[in-house]
């Protein structure tokens, strides 16, 4: 009960002071019908703003989550316009384990750091032990965005959303990797904190985008938390 409404103040939160922001800078840039990659689609929360904000958008929308899969589907499966993928993204096709977390919102495929300051703190909000904030774990499908890309035959990608939870970066590399079309715009969910691991490999994103051709546009905080919405531009869109 208690995480529910933690759930529920987190919702009002973003409703309140991230979604305004972030729909006035999609609307500043104003983009006609863009296809939309969401990675980590969760409950649908970036597939109604994008919907909402964009007519005409096409949105391909990935959860390995299959309870979550379950209900996206059913939500959206009379959209025309939006298709649901039953899959992960990572930096290779085949399988990993899924950990999903007492809140869903924050189901990862990375190790959660045992000795995570932010960990610890975030299991006392919660109200659980650091050890039991993993409630399950499923083996599911994951794929590379660059075999999707080719295998649709998308020819134009101008946005990519990726909330992966810590397992952005091979979500990209997944991507650049033997890639025929890339993004003009990369939204990612940056973390701050030592919740993860491989802290070190998220590091590398800026490099790795620099390295594609991106540059960063802008930083929209949550509002809560030490994490950020940090939108990268292609240079030359």
């Amino acid at each position: 009960m208690w995480v529910k409404a933690i759930q529920i103040a987190i919702h009002l939160n973003e409703a309140i002071i991230f979604y305004p922001k972030l729909r006035r800078y999609y609307r500043r840039i104003g983009l006609v019908s863009p296809t939309i990659l969401d990675v980590g689609s969760n409950k649908g929360q970036s597939i109604a703003f994008f919907s909402q904000i964009f007519r005409g958008a096409q949105i391909y929308g990935f959860e390995p989550n299959p309870v979550l899969y379950e209900k996206l589907k059913s939500e959206w499966s009379s959209d025309n316009s939006i298709f649901i993928c039953h899959a992960g993204v990572s930096d290779h096709k085949g399988m990993l384990e899924l950990q999903v977390t007492v809140t869903d919102e924050t189901s990862t495929f990375e190790p959660l750091n045992p000795d995570s300051s932010y960990l610890k703190m975030k299991s006392r909000v919660l109200g659980v032990r650091p050890d039991t904030m993993v409630t399950h774990r499923h083996m599911v499908d994951v794929l590379r965005l660059s075999d999707f890309i080719r295998e649709r035959d998308l020819s134009k990608i101008h946005i990519l959303k990726i909330d992966t939870e810590g397992h952005e970066y091979k979500c990209l590399v997944g991507l650049f990797e033997d890639a025929s079309v890339i993004p003009d715009y990369i939204q990612l969910e940056v973390h701050e904190d030592d919740m993860y691991v491989n802290r070190e490999e998220l590091k590398r994103i800026p490099e790795l985008l620099s390295k594609h051709g991106y540059r960063q546009d802008v930083v929209i905080s949550h509002g809560f938390g030490d994490f950020s919405e940090v939108i990268y531009k292609r240079i030359g869109v």
